[in-house]
């Protein structure tokens, strides 16, 4: 379940003293769980990223209208608190853990005139300590679906935490080309996809949001083109970058967003389409963890 033998310099006690550097025990989850507090324990900080919800898909509309592409999905909340072994209830105590489900996508339009499917929004993410819940972070909401010059609304990030999570990028209300989400100290929120003009010019995907660590973040996709690109996964569990979304099309079927990396970051918006062709659509957000650091 978790790394061992670790060496951290302990942190501040909660009421008073610290731990010296010793030898330290990390468990992290990446699913749901029972943490058992090891015994000769003094305390252990608990550290979260909640997951992100999913983005929306976009709209499949006729000729002359604006077409709007989903919005990008919220990245989730980040942050650190720290237990004694007595308030975890004493050594042998079990504490449940719970890693949120990220948030769905949101489904293509595959009917003339219709709108894309929302995203869902990041699950419950927590930690219960005989049936009390001690530390909680809120995943990001989804993005909605691309309407006729409506929707397409970014998700709002996980708001909790000493971290909150980026908002996901509202899509062009005139059909314009996907845009980018903001940076977070949290997961960073997902990118809406392109769309269509009432002048019917399709737009390209936009390029994801990087991560905490220095990895590959995802680029947009073009109109016709070479697809989205997903977003790189840091090697230590942490906010992963965003995903490229989807370009829209007048040809043929839209492009569905990108996977964000792995870890907490917000989904990425479908492109719209004409009459007769798919959207497409959101892609889901990234999933949540608990990292457990226990000091001796």
């Amino acid at each position: 379940m978790g790394d061992s033998g670790y060496t951290f310099l302990g942190p501040s006690i909660p009421g008073g003293g610290s731990t010296a550097a010793k030898p330290a025990v990390v468990t992290p989850f990446t699913a749901s769980g029972t943490f058992t507090v090891p015994a000769g324990s003094v305390c252990h900080e608990f550290e979260g990223l909640a997951p992100g919800g999913g983005a929306g898909g976009g709209r499949r509309g006729a000729a002359g209208t604006a077409r709007v592409a989903g919005g990008g999905g919220g990245g989730g909340a980040y942050g650190k608190k720290t237990f004694t072994t007595a308030e975890l209830g004493g050594a042998g105590a079990s504490v449940t853990i719970t890693v949120g489900a990220a948030g769905a996508a949101g489904a293509a339009a595959t009917v003339d005139d219709t709108n894309g499917g929302n995203g869902g929004s990041g699950g419950t993410h927590q930690v219960v300590v005989g049936g009390v819940t001690i530390f909680r972070l809120l995943g990001g909401t989804g993005g909605t679906g691309g309407g006729n010059g409506t929707g397409g609304s970014g998700g709002a990030g996980g708001a909790s935490g000493p971290s909150f999570g980026g908002a996901g990028g509202n899509a062009s209300s005139t059909g314009g080309p996907g845009g980018t989400s903001a940076g977070a100290a949290g997961a960073v929120g997902g990118p809406p996809g392109g769309g269509i003009t009432s002048a019917n010019v399709p737009g390209a995907g936009g390029n994801g949001t990087g991560g905490w660590a220095s990895t590959a973040i995802g680029t947009g996709g073009v109109v016709d083109g070479a697809a989205p690109t997903a977003g790189g996964t840091p090697a230590v569990l942490g906010p992963s970058a965003g995903g490229g979304s989807g370009a829209a099309s007048i040809t043929g079927a839209a492009q569905s967003g990108a996977a964000p990396g792995t870890y907490g970051a917000g989904g990425s918006g479908g492109g719209a389409s004409v009459n007769g062709n798919n959207s497409g659509a959101g892609s889901a957000g990234g999933a949540g963890f608990w990292r457990i650091t226990s000091f001796f």
